[in-house]
């Protein structure tokens, strides 16, 4: 898998998560696979705890300067020099141990491959009913829109960079918009392959979550809209 597939990690002051994502990448067997941080000037211990892992874990791990999403992303991709590259975010846990190994099957005959996330954990009802909504939503609008989660991308490192990579002008759904230049029968959807928590909700909150898939929706084809600072990373 190393000579074929590149790793790239957006973060910034991910250190509940860091440790725990590279463990879960352990446990998908990469061998020696390059992974790239790029990060976006942490000021907590993320890159110290990065430094233990890669030591304690055997892995190959670079660190690149990062910046909001779609930079960092576009930063981490320039030092891939393998044919595929996998977008994941800090906060990522994997549903099966070969749910990369999975992803490079299936891409083999496609040029982009999601998924949708799994909600984890069990007391937060409202994160669980958003989970599900969004996950249906995904599968539906990936029948004429490609709706591809920037927490897994798979994609091949010619077609990212052929299609510009991650629009940097893009504040928000900056997944969404890159993976809309594919056509569907170029996109393939796994379901359930990853989980995550409900961090994103809590802290942007659960109507303007809502709000923001709905508004995003109607100017699906409104490249403007997705330039606008809804607060999302904030």
């Amino acid at each position: 898998m190393e000579e074929k597939l590149t790793i790239v990690i957006p973060t910034k002051n991910e250190k509940k998560y860091i440790g725990r994502l590279l463990t879960a990448l352990y446990h998908q067997k990469i061998g020696q696979t390059k992974i790239i941080i790029s990060d976006n000037n942490s000021q907590d211990t993320t890159l110290s705890i990065v430094q233990l892992y890669k030591k304690i874990l055997n892995l190959n791990i670079e660190v690149v300067e990062g910046g909001l999403p779609s930079v960092a992303r576009n930063n981490g991709a320039l030092k891939a020099t393998t044919p595929y590259i996998l977008f994941v975010d800090a906060d990522v846990t994997f549903t099966r141990n070969n749910a990369i190994a999975l992803a490079m099957k299936k891409i083999v005959n496609k040029k982009i491959v999601s998924t949708t996330p799994v909600y984890k954990g069990t007391k937060d009802l409202k994160a669980k009913l958003l989970f599900s909504v969004n996950n249906h939503l995904t599968k539906f609008i990936s029948l004429f829109d490609p709706f591809a989660v920037g927490a897994f991308m798979l994609i091949r490192k010619k077609d990212f960079f052929d299609k510009g990579g991650y629009d940097i002008e893009i504040i928000q759904s900056e997944d969404w918009w890159l993976s809309k230049q594919f056509k569907p029968s170029e996109f393939c959807l796994i379901p359930k392959l990853i989980t995550q928590d409900n961090r994103r909700f809590k802290k942007f909150g659960y109507m303007n979550m809502i709000k923001m898939m709905f508004v995003n929706w109607i100017n699906k084809n409104n490249l403007d809209h997705f330039k606008k600072n809804n607060g999302y990373w904030n």
